[in-house]
Order: C-alpha cells, then sequence, then structure tokens
C-alpha cells in the first residue's frame, strides 16, 4: 500500500463530504443515519475521505485493504485509547483499550486462558444448558421479543462462563435491562457532560453493577476459591508496579469483560434468526444439515460443530450484511501520507465495516444475503473485519461463534419460527447495531418422532 509515515509537500486532507451544517458539521445527520452518510461519502470521493463530527478531523477509510493497514498500524502511529476517551466517562481509566500497549497486553495476558480451546467443550455445556433452558421456559407456542430474549440468554451464558457463577448470583434482579441501559451510553458524539437521558439512565446502570461486582470483588479477597477461575485471578492480579490492583479496576475489568461480548454477540445471534427467518430456502439447508449431523436429542460436541459448515456460511454472511461493531476507531498519533493523502496529527481515523462488508468490486449482488459465495469463493472470507484484526483482534470471536452454533441449532430444531416484524431495523446508537425492540417472533414447537426427526 501507498503509505508514508510523514506528509508529502503536495498531500492534501481527504475531501470533504457534503452536507456538513455550520457548526455542528455533520455530527447531526451522522446519529440520524450514518450509513446513508457514508455511502454519500464514498459515492463522492472513494475510499478515503472526511467528515466533520467535533474539533478533529474524522477521516474514513473504506475497503479492507485499509483496514489491514489500520491493523498493523495500531499501536505504531495510531492508537486506540485517545480515540475512545468519549467512554471514560462510563468505563473509567485504564481500561485495556484506553490503556498504553504494556497495561493492554497485561490484562490481554490475564483474559487469554478464558477462550483457549482446552476450555471449550466446558463453555460448550454452559451454553447447552442455559439455551435448554430458555426453550423449555417458552413452552408450547407463543410469540418472543427477539433482541429481549437473546440478550437475556447471551448475558447468562456469558456471566457464568467468563465470570463464574457466584458473579451470576450476586448481580443485582435488574443486570439485563442494567446492561443494555449501559451499552447505550457509549455515544462517540453526545458530549459525557451534557444530561441527555441515554447517558443519565447508562451512569445510573453503571453504578448499579460497580456496586454489586464490587461487593463480590471484596468477597473473593476474603475468601479465595481453589482451583482459582477467572474471576479470582482478576481479584488477585497485580498491576505492572507489582502492587495489587485497585477494586475499582478489578470491577471495571470485569464489567468489561462481559460488556466487550454481550451486546455484539447478541446483535449476531439476532440477525441470524432475521436473516435465516426471511430466507426460508437457506433455512431448509440449515435444517437439513442438522440432521445429518446429529438428532435432535443428541447432545452437541465440539466435533458436531465443525461439522455444521452450511451454518457457517449462514453466519458469515449475518456477519457481513450486519456488522454488529459497524465502526471502529483509531488517533493518528503523527502526520500520515496514506495514498496521496494526509491524515493528520490527531485526527480520528475510522474503518467502516457496514461499508466496506457491502463493497461491489468484492461482493457480487452486496446487498443480498447469500451464504453459498463462500462455498464458490471461500477466499472473500478473508475481506471481512467485524472482529477487528491484528494485535487487537477480538478475544471472544470464537466464543461468539460457537453460541451462535448452539442457540441456533436448539432453537430451530425444536420451533417453528415466524419473523412478526416485516423490516426489521437496527438499534440507533452508533456503537453497536443489533436489530431493534421490539421485534417479535411466534413460535410452535414442533413434534419429534422418536427417531428424532421433526413429524
Amino acid at each position: 500500500m501507498d503509505t508514508q509515515q510523514q506528509p508529502g509537500r503536495q498531500a492534501g486532507l481527504p475531501p470533504l463530504a457534503s452536507g456538513a451544517l455550520p457548526g455542528v458539521g455533520h455530527a447531526l445527520e451522522f446519529l440520524r443515519d450514518y450509513p446513508r452518510l457514508l455511502e454519500r461519502g464514498f459515492a463522492e470521493h472513494g475510499e478515503i475521505f472526511r467528515l466533520r463530527l467535533g474539533r478533529r478531523p474524522a477521516v474514513f477509510l473504506v475497503g479492507p485493504e485499509l483496514a489491514k493497514w489500520v491493523f498493523k498500524e495500531t499501536d505504531h502511529s495510531l492508537l486506540i485509547g485517545p480515540s475512545l476517551e468519549f467512554t471514560e466517562d462510563l468505563f473509567g481509566p485504564d481500561l485495556y483499550y484506553l490503556a498504553g500497549p504494556d497495561e493492554y497486553e497485561r490484562q490481554r495476558a490475564i483474559g487469554l486462558p478464558l477462550f483457549r480451546g482446552k476450555v471449550a467443550a466446558a463453555h460448550l455445556a454452559i451454553m447447552e444448558r442455559h439455551c435448554a433452558s430458555f426453550t423449555a421456559r417458552l413452552g408450547t407456542e407463543g410469540t418472543f421479543d427477539l433482541p429481549a430474549e437473546m440478550n437475556d440468554l447471551v448475558l447468562g451464558v456469558i456471566m457464568e462462563a467468563l465470570v463464574g457463577d457466584d458473579f451470576v448470583r450476586r448481580m443485582p434482579p435488574t443486570v439485563a435491562r442494567d446492561f443494555r441501559l449501559f451499552i447505550r451510553g457509549v455515544d462517540p458524539i453526545t458530549p459525557a457532560w451534557v444530561p441527555a437521558p441515554h447517558l443519565v439512565r447508562a451512569r445510573r446502570a453503571r453504578d448499579r453493577l460497580r456496586a454489586a461486582c464490587g461487593e463480590l470483588v471484596r468477597a473473593r479477597r476474603a475468601s479465595p476459591v481453589d482451583p482459582p477461575d477467572y474471576l479470582q485471578v482478576l481479584a488477585a492480579a497485580v498491576g505492572l508496579d507489582g502492587e495489587p490492583v485497585a477494586e475499582s479496576q478489578v470491577v471495571r475489568e470485569v464489567l468489561s469483560t462481559v460488556f466487550a461480548g454481550h451486546d455484539s454477540t447478541t446483535g449476531h445471534l439476532g440477525w441470524a434468526v432475521i436473516d435465516l427467518l426471511q430466507h426460508p430456502d437457506e433455512l431448509a439447508k440449515i435444517l437439513a444439515e442438522q440432521h445429518r449431523v446429529m438428532p435432535a436429542d443428541a447432545a452437541l460436541d465440539i466435533a458436531a460443530v465443525h461439522r455444521m459448515a452450511c451454518l457457517d456460511r449462514a453466519l458469515r454472511e449475518t456477519m457481513r450484511l450486519h456488522p454488529v461493531v459497524p465502526l471502529m476507531i483509531r488517533r493518528a498519533m503523527r502526520p500520515i501520507e496514506l495514498r496521496g493523502r494526509l491524515v493528520p496529527e490527531g485526527a480520528d481515523v475510522f474503518i467502516a465495516p457496514v461499508l466496506s462488508h457491502r463493497l461491489p468490486r468484492l461482493f457480487d449482488d452486496p446487498a443480498s444475503y447469500r451464504p453459498d459465495r463462500y462455498l464458490a469463493h471461500p477466499e472473500l472470507a478473508s475481506h471481512l473485519h467485524g472482529f477487528g484484526g491484528g494485535s487487537h483482534r477480538c478475544l471472544g470471536e470464537h466464543f461468539a461463534d460457537l453460541l451462535a452454533h448452539v442457540a441456533l441449532t436448539r432453537l430451530f430444531q425444536q420451533f417453528e419460527l415466524t419473523l412478526l416484524e416485516p423490516h426489521p431495523v437496527p438499534v440507533r446508537t452508533p456503537a453497536f447495531k443489533g436489530p431493534r425492540s421490539p421485534c417479535r417472533v411466534r413460535y410452535q414447537r414442533k413434534v419429534l418422532s422418536l427417531a428424532g426427526s421433526a413429524a
């Protein structure tokens, strides 16, 4: 790629997309409908353009090649922490993605054992149990709100699998709602000091979660468990200075672990259900594959999950069309010349999976849901970057994928589902993009024959 670390004399700023208003620039349109705004910027100027979103230049880079450059330059000419300062009011300082490279690596090393291959079977057992509880609670027939139910299912799995049983027991009864409110407070546009209702609700939810989690951390430090689980490892952790990590930071790390996987996994799972219900031919392929791989009353194991190639392709296509982290941001720490354009020092640099995943030069008929495109062209998967890349690639990617396999398998094995909302829409927050509630699904439990197939 044609990049240099210092600007050339002829390099100018990336061109500005049309529509900037006096004073507010593109901020209001960004909050109202940023995908359309980005599409216009791309149509006008190609893969590098600029928006006015605040006091800093906002440079948008489109396409997998530029995304890979961003991932490579992260922790060098680009940093994550300074670009996400707007989250500090919610999360506090020194959270792993706000911290410098050394502190980031310390915190990442603590979390790595959560996602190693040898724990996948234990995670799968927890997922199976939560899915069984969910499907049993539904009963024979009725309707449910897809985002709300997937939110509760995913949150329960993540809390138990990644933090522990006692974390689940000690959280307040409002924990699912509190996490939803907390997530909605991740707002890159509205200043933290503005008493906007969604920010006020997010802070109140944060305080309830912190208080409950703090009690648990104190209990763990007073009475450690053996063998230590992840929560115990965090409670006993020491910082780079060799001193015990402060309770407040342990609380932040625990909540961020749950936060990091909760909304993105919930959104991915919700859109996967919607995509399959909107495309019954593709759903029929999934059901046929389930029948080949395992009977409905058999326990899932990792080997069976790995044989679900059709479901793999469906989930990949959902990730392409509905990246639940639609934008990623970095801060330029020095002037950079990129394809003949100057990215100035201090600029916020965005990559946009929401746009890059639909480039016609890469994907035929990019707006259509076509999972078999990866069967004919498996290399297309390399263009997807919804889970990030480089040393900052999402640790929980495989965990989220495993949960999606388990939940979709059990849900579609046991129920006939009908989507009641003709045109589901994403949530309004620009940080994550799951389907907006209410998104109702009607269900009817299937009658299973003794052989385990639907009658």
